[in-house]
């Protein structure tokens, strides 16, 4: 994020606001399509492209969401195991070498996954998870503030970069796309009535965590900053802190995106209590998450660039799934029941533009990166 701010200036502050207002906005509609027939709730994001857009919308989305999540736990593994490799060295175990803890992350989130069976089982690994976050960006702020007495120099800052604003508004849209989850999420809860509340105090929270870190990381070291922020800040216990910090909540995540796939894949082939029995039923389950999770895992380890390929196709799933899409279904779902202000139609027509230039932005970033 303080990377981004340095693409688009200080503009990148209300870029942020910009993209929780998105991400809430479209989390909101999203679960309103779940019940746009009164009575009855989809179960799925899949359920709801279908309701809009028939079979063919289905498909669509099913692709598009499976891959981004499964390609997003691939990356997420791969980066597990090269942050362990680095944190390990000096130490008894550091001639294992990176494979070797790429295939051990890998091994950590098929037990969780093996052992969870549906979303609300993740609780305590979503806490933790939250629980590195805070913990690495107390680090992260508290560092940078202490920095910035030992520069004489203030490195230059810009109030807005205007050819590069798009650049730094779509990196930073891809920070709040959780809409994959949303109606797994929203169904595990006591009352989904109060989703509405509850998405909106989350998003807030998260976006005054990415503005804090994104105001100190640019503010100190200004357009001479790097990303990621660790590689700006000085070296000692508190960066090895965070680094495990970062490591645990990437590790943490794996298991809440791949159960949003694994819960949809196995309605889909009926892996249930009522048709196996209980007994049957858990080794089913679990022979079909050990096999997609063995599939990520070789991915992982054997293919050539598949971190550098994922982002490609990854930037063509988020920019869909998350903005335009959730707004494509919405309008569908919903224009013969109630008529759309002209005002709404102007921010769902914004919504859209701003997942399509992360779409175009993102994409071509990613071929760069090749």
């Amino acid at each position: 994020l303080p990377y981004a701010l340095k693409s688009g200036g200080w503009a990148g502050i209300a870029y942020i606001a910009l993209a929780a207002a998105i991400s809430t906005y479209t989390g909101k509609i999203l679960i309103r399509c779940l019940y746009h027939k009164h009575g009855a709730r989809l179960q799925s994001y899949s359920d709801i492209a279908e309701a809009a857009f028939g079979l063919r919308g289905r498909v669509v989305v099913r692709a598009l969401k499976d891959f981004n999540l499964l390609g997003v736990v691939g990356v997420y593994i791969i980066l597990a195991g090269i942050s362990i490799d680095s944190l390990v060295v000096g130490t008894p175990v550091e001639h294992l070498g990176e494979r070797f803890w790429i295939a051990a992350s890998a091994v950590a989130v098929w037990l969780a996954i093996v052992a969870a069976r549906q979303i609300h089982d993740m609780f305590i690994l979503s806490i933790f998870g939250t629980l590195t976050t805070v913990v690495m960006v107390v680090i992260v702020v508290w560092l940078g503030i202490g920095d910035s007495g030992f520069i004489h120099t203030r490195p230059p800052t810009k109030l807005i970069d205007v050819k590069m604003a798009p650049i730094s508004l779509a990196s930073i849209c891809f920070s709040f796309g959780g809409n994959l989850n949303w109606p797994s999420l929203e169904a595990s809860m006591k009352s989904p009535k109060k989703w509405d509340k509850a998405l909106s105090l989350a998003t807030a929270f998260i976006a005054f965590i990415y503005a804090g870190v994104a105001a100190v990381g640019y503010g100190v070291y200004g357009d001479h900053v790097r990303s990621p922020i660790f590689l700006s800040l000085p070296p000692g216990m508190a960066i090895v802190t965070a680094k495990a910090m970062i490591t645990a909540h990437v590790l943490f995540a794996c298991p809440i995106l791949l159960t949003a796939v694994f819960i949809e894949a196995e309605e889909d082939l009926d892996i249930s209590a009522i048709r196996f029995g209980e007994t049957k039923e858990r080794i089913y389950r679990g022979a079909f998450r050990t096999l997609l999770m063995l599939a990520i895992a070789l991915a992982a380890l054997f293919v050539s660039d598949f971190s550098k390929v994922v982002p490609i196709l990854g930037a063509v799933a988020a920019s869909m799934v998350v903005f335009v899409i959730p707004v494509a279904c919405y309008v569908r779902l919903f224009s013969e029941q109630r008529q759309f202000s002209t005002g709404e139609y102007i921010w769902c027509a914004l919504v859209v533009g701003i997942g399509l230039s992360c779409l175009v932005i993102g994409t071509s970033q990613a071929v760069a990166d090749l």
